[in-house]
């Protein structure tokens, strides 16, 4: 018994190299999921701060255009001030509850503009999207058709 201990010891004394490739590809192979689920998260924290930011653009057009409810645009579009990378769009949307009882929803956006100035200036789907309800607007001018 003792001789097969004394071989096996021998034998079994170091790592070999099959060994030490598998254990380097596993530890290859933990680093990299490690660096995606990093990068992700990262990507992910700046979209939610991006979002974060256009709320307070939404907030503060928001505010200022609830102080005149005449002046709030019905449709129209323009950049944010003090956002220039930044579009704001409003648009009526139909909804026969708010009709009935005289009011109207207002969707406001608020779009990213396209970085490079490669396209049509907005990209994606909104940022923000906010819908208020207003009185209705008696002349239909305001919502740029012909009454005729």
């Amino acid at each position: 018994m003792s001789r097969s201990r004394k071989s096996w010891r021998r034998f079994n004394r170091g790592a070999t190299l099959i060994e030490a490739a598998v254990g380097t590809a596993l530890l290859g192979t933990l680093l990299v999921s490690i660096l995606i689920g990093s990068s992700r998260l990262q990507s992910q924290s700046a979209r939610a701060s991006r979002r974060i930011e256009a709320c307070k653009a939404a907030d503060a057009l928001l505010e200022a255009w609830w102080d005149n409810e005449a002046n709030f645009p019905r449709y129209g579009s323009g950049s944010v001030p003090g956002w220039e990378e930044w579009t704001w769009r409003t648009g009526r949307i139909q909804n026969p509850a708010a009709d009935e009882w005289g009011g109207e929803v207002i969707a406001v956006e608020i779009l990213a503009a396209d970085p490079g100035g490669r396209g049509a200036g907005l990209l994606g789907e909104p940022l923000v999207r906010i819908e208020v309800i207003l009185p209705a607007k008696r002349d239909e001018k305001a919502y740029g058709t012909d009454a005729d």
